[in-house]
């Protein structure tokens, strides 16, 4: 790491005429670059006690680290985004299990692939598999098996290819690192983004403080069951990051209406899981009302740049194909509107708004986009064709009259 900007900061200090009394500087924020990945990084004293995280929600991670030995001026030891791996042999009651649940998971994916997709919908065979998978399953079926088993019955109805395929492949690695007689980081990170602490791993959580963040919306998603898992998006204004809370039916989220504001003192956020990854908010005050500051906030975070957005689009699928949904809140310049409704950023890089989903909220984006509505920004999940980025309209700040609504 290049310390030039600590060494042009004391020669500022030096040219600079003493002031009068001592600052105490209780926090910082720092813009790290590692191996290309840039995240901003605060420190700050609370109690006597240091607190580190950065805006990927590590507190232990390279980021932090560049942050830290910059402050203390010593030169980090060079490293990849990534820990080491370790392994550890698994014990063989649990592992009994877990090759259980792979030879489910294979029977499922070996069944889809005989019959085919136009055929799997419906087919006795595939029905076997589910029921056996879900069977072999840690009880209650955890989230991320759970949701990766309502995207599989969806696509297979839909029958989408492209994402079957995606989803097929998700599996096949989750079976691969069950049966891992030693498993690699990897390979644990994935075992608990699909059965989470019943996956008998400790869940790697990092904390965040002092956030403001917005709800712009929430739905019911299929798991085993149709609409058993409510998803809100949330998205700190701060620094524009997306995530989830995921609440199963029956289950206790935070409190407050939609939109709402969060004023969060603590909240946890999952390392291990697909984008965008899971926040429990533990620390919390709620506005209904969502301020016009914070909605000018959360205007400025949107992503202008669609390049920078299919690029991490296409990592978060390469890590979690069956489990990623990424979400984005977009500030398109200009939006086309030829048949084929198309979002350009000031480069020209395109971004195809998908018509495919009649819900209501599609439907009342394209008619509010024919009567000329000024779009302030505009939130949806991201899909692809293949070759092209597409976002589904799930939400969208409207400017009035100088004030921005959702």
């Amino acid at each position: 790491m290049s310390t030039r900007l600590h060494d042009a900061a004391l020669r500022r200090l030096a040219a600079s005429p003493a002031a009068a009394g001592d600052g105490a500087v209780r926090r910082i924020s720092i813009e790290v670059d590692v191996a290309g990945s840039l995240e901003t990084v605060i420190v700050s004293l609370r109690d006597g006690a240091l607190q580190c995280v950065s805006s990927d929600g590590r507190g232990d991670g390279p980021h932090v680290r560049a942050a830290l030995a910059f402050l203390t001026a010593q030169e980090p030891v060079q490293e990849s985004l990534h820990p080491p791996i370790s392994s550890t042999a698994v014990p063989a009651e649990r592992q009994s299990e877990e090759t259980e649940l792979a030879d489910a998971l294979d029977d499922l994916l070996t069944a889809v692939m005989r019959i085919g997709i136009r055929g799997a919908k419906h087919a006795p065979s595939v029905d076997a598999a589910l029921e056996r998978l879900i069977d072999a399953a840690p009880k209650p079926t955890p989230p991320g098996l759970a949701r990766f088993l309502g995207r599989l019955q969806r696509e297979l109805g839909s029958e989408t290819s492209l994402r079957i395929a995606r989803i097929l492949e998700g599996g096949s690695r989750l079976s691969a690192a069950l049966r891992e007689e030693r498993p690699t980081l990897e390979s644990k990170r994935r075992i608990d983004a699909w059965l989470g602490a019943q996956g008998g791993w400790a869940r790697e959580i990092q904390p965040l403080y002092d956030r403001t963040m917005v709800e712009v919306g929430r739905e019911w998603l299929s798991g085993v069951e149709r609409a058993s898992l409510e998803r809100r998006y949330l998205i700190d204004v701060r620094t524009g990051a997306v995530y989830r809370e995921d609440r199963p039916r029956n289950a206790v989220a935070s409190l407050g209406p939609c939109p709402r504001e969060l004023h969060v003192g603590l909240a946890e956020i999952e390392i291990s899981g697909p984008a965008p990854r899971r926040v429990r908010v533990l620390q919390y005050e709620v506005e209904p009302s969502v301020r016009q500051e914070t909605w000018e906030q959360l205007k400025l975070t949107a992503s202008r740049s669609f390049s920078e957005m299919t690029e991490a689009y296409r990592h978060a699928l390469r890590d979690e194909p069956a489990l990623a949904e990424p979400f984005a809140v977009v500030r398109p310049y200009r939006i086309e509107r030829n048949g084929v409704f198309k979002a350009f950023d000031a480069e020209g890089h395109q971004l195809v708004l998908d018509r495919s989903e009649r819900r209501g909220a599609v439907l009342a984006f394209y008619e509010l986009l024919s009567q000329g509505v000024e779009l302030a920004w505009l939130a949806g999940r991201l899909t692809d064709t293949g070759a092209t980025l597409c976002l589904t309209p799930f939400a969208l700040g409207t400017s009035d009259g100088g004030y921005v609504r959702l």
